[in-house]
């Protein structure tokens, strides 16, 4: 009868490759922000309410003057608008 040798040590085992290391993003890759076109901003509306509100205090400013409802309307909207 034979005697087989069960040494495992006497078998050398190759450690696996490390993976090879990842190349660096350029910080401008990395920061830069998706290009979306440009909005135009719309301009403000006023609500009907705001634009009376500002009349009002218009007429008021102005003596309470009858008959240029009209104008401090429209100067109203004009002032909400800038």
């Amino acid at each position: 009868m034979a005697i087989q040798s069960n040494n495992k040590s006497a078998k050398t085992t190759k450690a696996p490759a490390p993976a090879p290391a990842a190349k660096p993003v350029p910080a401008a890759v990395k920061a830069s922000p998706a290009k979306e076109p440009a909005k135009a901003k719309a301009p403000y509306e006023p609500t009907q309410e705001e634009i009376q509100t500002r009349a009002f205090q218009i007429y008021l400013g102005e003596g309470c003057k009858e008959g240029n409802d009209l104008e401090y309307w429209l100067r109203a909207e004009k002032e909400l608008r800038r």
